[in-house]
């Protein structure tokens, strides 16, 4: 229950301090180009950490991991206050600085989730119910995000509850593990898991592409700050709900649901009209995602043996699709509009879909 409460309060930090970064930048002078390249930053910490530590844990002690990426994670993500013109001096203030300070928190936040996955597996734990305790999670730091509105207030209630949780992972039970040698890097479980890393990376992609200029594609359409963490705590909260049973279904049927849904989503979300509209297509996009990221834990688990190292690869891939994406999707929107940012993540998504069901068709 511990990890579960770890899992759901980093979630809550995660989710809270992540909201309104776009609507910062944009308040920091950036343009829809450098919004992008301060996800990016974000996504290319996080890819470097959750690989390098996530490799680390399979060798040293898991609860070591945590804590040190805990610990880091409290004062890293309440640094970002610095970035708030409202906070400190305004002349300290800029997207330059906003970028340095994502950059810090995503290594910072890279550094636990793998050992913790891992962690939570072996001690014979539901990785849906661990999933979904992380759903509810971001619904309750995307709602309470909206509720504070204003950006250092956020920063600091996020950090809060990474301090909680670095507390609670002092009393993380010991579990039994092999201490395994692992590759710098793991060609071998690259390709042995390849059919799962290729179509995830695609999609989330594209996810990406629409997440990094999603709460401005929101007030564009009438939506403020407390709608926009309405909004995404509809999401969060039907994977909670969602997260809760779909680990009993095969890997391999998850990821295909995942994949089909994810692309109808992105099209739902281009057709809105008024921010209310949205909703709908945010439980869809809940639902997807449940199947998608517990379907590829799943998988992932039962087919390695290097279980810290697997995820840790699949969160990198997480964390390389923030730097795709974000990229793309600022220049995108910079250049096309919103609307055309959705369009490509949907045949992404496809791609990855096409990608998936070609190359299982005599897998395992």
């Amino acid at each position: 229950m511990k990890s579960n409460v770890i899992q759901m309060l980093s979630s809550v930090a995660l989710a809270a301090s992540l909201l309104f970064i776009p609507n910062l930048a944009k308040d920091l002078g950036a343009s829809d180009s450098e919004i992008g390249m301060i996800g990016a930053a974000y996504g290319l910490a996080v890819f470097t950490s959750s690989y390098i530590f996530g490799r680390a844990a399979d060798f040293y002690d898991r609860k070591l991991v945590i804590r040190l990426g805990l610990l880091f994670s409290t004062f890293a993500v309440f640094l970002q206050a610095l970035a708030d013109p409202f906070f400190v001096v305004p002349l300290l203030s800029s997207p330059l600085l906003l970028a340095l300070a994502r950059g810090l928190v995503g290594f910072s936040l890279g550094m636990f989730p793998p050992a913790l996955i891992a962690h939570v597996y072996e001690s014979r734990s539901s990785l849906g119910r661990f999933s979904g305790f992380g759903a509810l999670g971001w619904s309750i730091g995307t709602f309470t995000a909206g509720l504070i509105g204003f950006y250092w207030g956020v920063f600091i209630f996020s950090s809060g509850c990474l301090s909680l949780a670095f507390l609670l992972s002092l009393g993380l039970p010991d579990v039994e593990k092999v201490k395994l040698r692992v590759p710098f890097f793991p060609k071998t479980l690259l390709k042995k898991n390849w059919r799962v890393y290729l179509p995830f990376l695609l999609r989330h992609s594209g996810a990406n592409c629409v997440w990094i200029i999603y709460p401005l594609y929101i007030e564009s359409l009438g939506g403020d700050k407390l709608w926009t963490g309405v909004i995404y705590a509809v999401n969060t909260v039907t994977q909670f709900a969602m997260m809760q049973f779909v680990d009993r279904f095969e890997g391999k049927t998850l990821l295909t649901i995942g994949l089909a849904f994810s692309s109808i989503t992105f099209v739902t979300i281009s057709l809105a009209q008024s921010f209310l509209q949205l909703i709908p297509a945010q439980i869809i996009l809940g639902s997807s995602w449940s199947c998608l990221y517990v379907g590829s834990l799943v998988y992932l688990m039962k087919h390695n043996v290097e279980k810290s190292t697997s995820s840790g690869i699949l969160g990198s891939l997480i964390s390389l699709s923030m730097v795709i994406g974000s990229l793309m999707g600022g220049g995108l929107s910079s250049l096309f509009g919103f609307r055309a940012t959705m369009y490509v993540a949907a045949g992404l998504t496809l791609l990855g879909f096409f990608f998936f069901k070609l190359s299982n068709r005599k897998a395992p």
